[in-house]
């Protein structure tokens, strides 16, 4: 059986401390506290493969009883489960019980791509930017958004007598998200993110540790405008130009500078054949990427070495794996692409979510999303193929870039190695990982702005 080896979690970050430091490590310390970068990741592998082979089988074959534990074997075969050897021991991801009634073409209702059987909902935002393009909707285009982000931490004995360090993502001003405005925040003394020292948006809050039967508690209020976008392919069609390859821009957005970001050549010249055409590329890499790879409930990103080639070896990803997927390949062909994430805010699907950015010269940056994929069930082509040239209004955007440095830094391994989109927090002795505390991402207000 074909097993994935254990990866060399030493070389997936940069350690923080020099190996003798490391060994001077406390002990009996709460298992969220991570002071060494190469065992917080171990860590967070074997929590999430915290199924034995044999406790995954048996949750499969108890909703399956058709199954046999070879017929699971075969299942991870062929990436329908995934597994994992560590340290000697055969295990499963947690989520792959769930994941394999996603994955198995007998399992999930004859999936056919990303966006085929898009809501009604869904569909109306589309609608409602495209429109507005056209002249036809005055306030199809613009929300004003109102949101409060917070994180609380509880008392623990480990942190008696330290200070919390706390960065949440906070709304980055873009030409799609304007008149961002700082409401309140507690406590009240804050630093907002310098963008000419990070691509990832934040707001840093300090406090001591919370006392015994207390909570420490961070949060701020802030207003912004987010604007949906439509580029008709028409439009870019008739003003795309030739790159300008000798400029920054393009030499920053084609270059290979993350381990996230990687040259497939031959896939990419696979995809699209002898087409040169910017935009018909994209068009072709977004096609190939909605229709192989579905979405599944993911991995933490810091346990994956490299995600693009994770969606590959895999067959699936969710919308971050397959959006650096689609940067990598548009890298690849020679068109500047790069990562734009934070939250989606569409009313009753809150949640964290990433997607791209493509530049055509002549038209600017065209966002693309490829986890919405495409809505065929909608009638009309322009909903149809929105996303691969348009965005909708219910974005919370934080992140230009992956694996970036926060400001002001931080001292121990992220929590997100990969995004910034839940926040961070650390004390005197480490990183404190999710479970040491918790976080709340609330929409006020959202309202129509017409434009």
């Amino acid at each position: 059986m074909k097993i994935k080896a254990l990866l060399c979690v030493c070389a997936m970050l940069p350690l923080l401390s020099s190996c003798g430091d490391k060994q001077q490590a406390a002990a009996n310390l709460p298992s969220w506290l991570e002071a060494d970068s190469a065992e917080a990741i171990k860590a967070r592998l074997l929590s999430d493969f915290s199924l034995t082979f044999e406790e995954g089988a048996e949750q499969i074959i108890a909703d399956h009883p058709e199954l046999t534990i070879d017929s699971v074997r075969a299942f991870a075969e062929k990436h329908y489960v995934e597994v994992m050897e560590i340290d000697g021991v055969l295990r499963m991801h947690r989520k792959s019980p769930r994941n394999l009634n996603l994955l198995n073409p007998a399992y999930n209702g004859g999936w056919k791509f990303r966006g085929w059987n898009a809501s009604e909902a869904r569909r109306s935002y589309a609608d409602s930017v495209i429109r507005w393009s056209k002249g036809q909707l005055a306030d199809g285009a613009a929300k004003q958004m109102r949101v409060r982000f917070s994180i609380d931490v509880p008392f623990d004995s480990a942190l008696i007598g330290d200070t919390l360090r706390v960065w949440m993502p906070y709304p980055m001003a873009t030409d799609r998200q304007t008149d961002v405005r700082l409401v309140s925040c507690y406590p009240t003394e804050s630093v907002i993110s310098s963008p000419e020292r990070s691509a990832h948006s934040s707001i840093y809050f300090t406090a001591p540790a919370p006392e015994h039967g207390d909570t420490a508690h961070f949060e701020y209020v802030v207003d912004y405008v987010a604007h949906g976008a439509y580029f008709s392919p028409e439009t870019i069609l008739s003003g795309i130009k030739p790159y300008d390859k000798d400029g920054d821009l393009y030499e920053k957005y084609t270059a290979f500078d993350n381990r996230h970001i990687i040259r497939l050549d031959s896939l990419a010249r696979e995809i699209v054949g002898d087409e040169t055409n910017p935009y018909k590329q994209s068009e072709l890499v977004y096609d190939y990427i909605i229709q192989r790879y579905p979405w599944a409930g993911a991995r933490e990103y810091s346990t994956i070495e490299c995600l693009p080639q994770y969606v590959l070896d895999e067959g699936h990803g969710d919308c971050g794996q397959v959006s650096l997927l689609y940067i990598s390949l548009m890298r690849t062909l020679g068109v500047p692409a790069r990562w734009e994430s934070g939250w989606m805010t569409h009313p009753g699907e809150l949640n964290l979510h990433d997607w791209a950015e493509t530049y055509y010269e002549g038209i600017g940056w065209v966002p693309v999303d490829v986890s919405f994929g495409r809505y065929t069930n909608s009638g009309d082509k322009a909903i149809e193929k929105f996303y691969s040239t348009g965005i909708d209004t219910y974005r919370f955007v934080a992140n230009k870039t992956v694996g970036g440095e926060f400001d002001p830094p931080k001292r121990f391994v992220r929590s997100e190695t990969v995004d910034a989109q839940l926040g961070e927090v650390e004390c005197g002795k480490g990183n404190m990982f999710y479970p040491a505390w918790s976080r709340h991402f609330e929409i006020l207000s959202c309202n129509p702005v017409e434009q």
